[in-house]
C-alpha cells in the first residue's frame, strides 16, 4: 500500500492526494497561499471542496456536484472526513510517514 495516500470511505475506499496540481487548484479556490489555510476556519463547503480536489488524483473526471454526493452519502462522518482531508493535505506538505493510511481513517461500521 503507498503510504503517500490516505484512504476515505465514500461510496468505495478512495484515495485522497495533493499534488502541486491539486495544490495550485486549492490556492485558486481559496484565494490564499497555501501556507495560509486553517483548518480551524474551514466550513462544510470549504472540507467538501477539499475533498473534490483530493480525489481528483483518482478521477480527473470528477465534478464537484459528484463529490457532494459522494460526501452526502458516506457512511463516515463529517469529522471523519475532516481528519482525513488534514492528513492527506499534511503529507502533501510535509510528505508521508509510516502510519497514514492505517491511521488516517477508521473503517465505519456497515
Amino acid at each position: 500500500m503507498n503510504n503517500d495516500l490516505t484512504v476515505i470511505k465514500l461510496d468505495r475506499e478512495r484515495t485522497l492526494k495533493f499534488r502541486r496540481k491539486e495544490l495550485k487548484l486549492l490556492e485558486k479556490t481559496f484565494g490564499k497561499k497555501i501556507s495560509k489555510i486553517e483548518f480551524e476556519d474551514m466550513g462544510i463547503d470549504d472540507v467538501t471542496k477539499m475533498i473534490h480536489l483530493g480525489l481528483l488524483y483518482e478521477d480527473s473526471e470528477l465534478t464537484l456536484e459528484k463529490a457532494e454526493e459522494l460526501v452526502d452519502n458516506s457512511a463516515m462522518t463529517f469529522g471523519e472526513m475532516m481528519m482525513a482531508v488534514m492528513e492527506a493535505f499534511k503529507i502533501s506538505m510535509s510528505g508521508p510517514n509510516e502510519n497514514n493510511n492505517k491511521d488516517a481513517v477508521n473503517e465505519t461500521k456497515n
